[in-house]
Formats: structure tokens, C-alpha cells, sequence
């Protein structure tokens, strides 16, 4: 901490006139040093301007680079000019502390922002109470809905564990006859069951979920099914599919996916940066994408012309969402790209 508010210190001190030149990035600022979860983080800077490089990549790590908090590909101005804004908070900033951020256009940038998730001016409320708006009276305490409570799973500690494609009962029975995989379940989760890991929220509705069948079906027929969608809804109007199955909900898609998904289809970027953002996407839960393969060779096969359709029909609301997670699941599933 005390190092990173002398960095703050001494930045302050260089004049917003001057620029200092770091490969071919000159300079970029933050418009504040510290923000809280649901802050606007805003990032400016300038470049010089290489027609050929369309676009600037806006990196922010969480505290020691250990994963990404945000990303995002950014258009510069003729002028070298640039500028885009995040949303603080959520699933991807996991911890109080220092987040990078790295500027990248041929050359580099890097500096750093400070992020606590509640602001020590600005009383946190502990989620079971809210304070009485009754005027001149003391706070009163209210137990708050449970859809207001935070989501826990111990599913997907383990990446890909439980896969969505396999049933409950798969891992039971492989727990209960494989002395080898009840060994390894035991030191990964040696304070829980294996039924607390891979099995289903017990509900009102006889038998369901089945523990015979996989997430995926459930999911699938929640997301294809538009019967099936209504029965489910009226049945759990306070929870998700994903809930029920155990799973926390998938996390938003950011907008700046979209954006990749147009630029990487009319060949704006190129497969590498693409295939970027979907390990990001998958890190951090925002898709879930069950079997993955381990292999280390880079596929060298040509993406079908289809998917690089998907993805710009995607980005122009033209199919569902779901539809083009389908195509990466394509991608990675058959190995056309690799996913480290």
C-alpha cells in the first residue's frame, strides 16, 4: 500500500502536459487512484498513430496478475487519442488490493489503480439488515429475500468439476467404485460429500432435478423449450436454471465481446486476440464450456466461414446469445482453436 501511494505521489507530480514515451504508447491516466465496487473507471491516453494498428488493447490484472479483471480492444483517433471506460466491481475483481493496468499498441504501458470493494467514507450494509428511512429514527434491522443473498457453489472450484455434461450420478458412482478417484475427490474437497459437490438442489418437485441426467439437458431444454421455460419459471419464480442445478449464474457478457465479435468477423483482429478473449470469458465463468481438451498443439485448421457468420450476426442481435456460445463450443470442443 505504502508504495503504491507513493506511485500516486509522484505521478502527481509530473505535468498533465508532459507525455513520456514507452514503446510506442506515449502516456495514459485513470480519472481517480482508488475506486469501490460500482464506480465508472474511466481511461484515457495517447498513442502514436499507426494506421495499421487499429486498435489499442486495455489490459486491467487483478493483484498479482493472477488473472484478468476486465479487458477491452479500444479504436484510436487519428490524433492518437483514446479513451474507454469500465464498470468496477463484480465476479472478476476478486480482491481488495492494486489492479495493473497495461496499455498495449507495438509497444507498452503500465500503471496501477487501487481497489477496495466498499468505501471506508460510506457505511457497508450487511446483507440481512438495510437501514429505516423513517426520519430521526435509529436503524432497524430486516431479514432481506433470499434472492437477494449471494449465490454459494462448490461447483467449478476444481476447473471444469462437475462437467455440465455429466450426470451426478457419473461421479457418484465412480466415487463410490474407484478407490483411486475417491482418493483424489477426498483431498480436493476434504470437508464435503460428494454429493454436496455434484449433486442438485433438493426441490418441491418429485424427482427433480434427476440426478440421472446432466446440466447441460436441463439447461438446454430451459433455454430451447419455451414450455419448458414457463413450467420452470412458475415452479422457481426466485430462483435460476443454474441455481438449481447448483451452479452460480453465468456472469454477464461484457459489451466489449460484442465488440470483438464483430471486429474478429470482418477481420478487424486477428484469431489470437479473439481466442484472448474467449479464455477470458471462460476463466471467469462468463461461459461455461464443459470437456475442454488439454491438448498442447496449436490447431492449425481453417475456422469455418459459419462461425465467423455467427459471430457477426451475434454482434448485430441477430441470434441469440446461446447460439453463439454453441459455435465456441464448436471451436474448442473440435480443437479448431486451442485454449490454454
Amino acid at each position: 500500500m505504502t508504495r503504491f501511494l507513493a506511485l500516486v505521489f509522484l505521478l502527481s507530480l509530473i505535468p498533465m502536459g508532459n507525455t513520456f514515451a514507452f514503446g510506442e504508447v506515449y502516456t495514459f491516466s485513470t480519472d481517480k487512484s482508488l475506486y469501490h465496487d460500482g464506480d465508472q473507471l474511466n481511461v484515457s491516453g495517447n498513442v502514436s498513430y499507426d494506421p495499421g494498428i487499429p486498435f489499442v488493447t486495455i489490459q486491467i490484472f487483478t493483484p498479482n496478475k493472477s488473472n484478468f479483471a476486465d479487458f477491452n480492444m479500444i479504436s484510436v483517433n487519428p490524433d492518437g487519442d483514446f479513451s474507454a471506460i469500465f464498470h468496477v466491481g463484480g465476479p472478476t475483481w476478486t480482491a481488495d488490493g492494486v489492479y495493473p493496468i497495461k496499455i498495449t499498441y507495438a509497444g507498452s504501458l503500465e500503471e496501477s489503480i487501487e481497489y477496495k470493494k466498499f468505501s471506508e467514507t460510506t457505511p457497508s450494509l450487511n446483507p440481512e439488515t438495510e437501514i429505516s428511512t423513517t426520519p430521526n429514527s435509529e436503524p432497524e434491522s430486516i431479514i432481506v429475500s433470499e434472492s437477494m443473498s449471494n449465490f454459494v457453489t462448490l461447483k467449478l472450484k476444481v476447473p471444469n468439476f462437475p462437467s455440465l455434461e455429466k450426470s451426478p450420478q457419473y461421479y457418484i458412482d465412480r466415487y463410490n467404485n474407484e478407490q483411486g478417484y475417491k482418493t483424489w475427490f477426498d483431498s480436493q474437497f476434504p470437508s464435503d460429500s460428494i454429493d454436496d459437490v455434484v449433486g442438485y438442489k433438493l426441490t418441491h418437485v418429485d424427482n427433480f432435478p434427476s440426478l440421472e441426467k446432466s446440466p447441460q439437458y436441463y439447461i438446454d431444454r430451459y433455454n430451447n423449450e419455451q414450455g419448458y421455460k414457463t413450467w420452470f419459471d412458475s415452479q422457481f419464480p426466485s430462483d435460476s436454471i443454474y441455481n438449481i442445478l447448483g451452479y452460480g449464474d453465468p456472469v454477464p457478457m461484457p459489451d466489449w465481446i460484442r465488440n470483438n465479435a464483430e471486429w474478429w468477423a470482418i477481420g478487424e483482429i486477428t484469431d489470437s486476440d479473439f481466442v484472448s478473449g474467449i479464455e477470458f470469458m471462460l476463466e471467469n465463468n462468463i461461459i461455461m464450456i464443459s470437456n475442454i481438451p488439454s491438448s498442447g498443439n496449436v490447431s492449425t485448421e481453417e475456422i469455418p466461414i459459419w462461425v465467423r457468420n455467427n459471430a457477426h450476426w451475434w454482434s448485430q442481435d441477430l441470434i441469440s446469445e446461446a447460439e453463439f456460445v454453441n459455435s465456441l463450443k464448436f471451436l474448442i470442443q473440435e480443437e479448431v482453436i486451442i485454449i490454454n
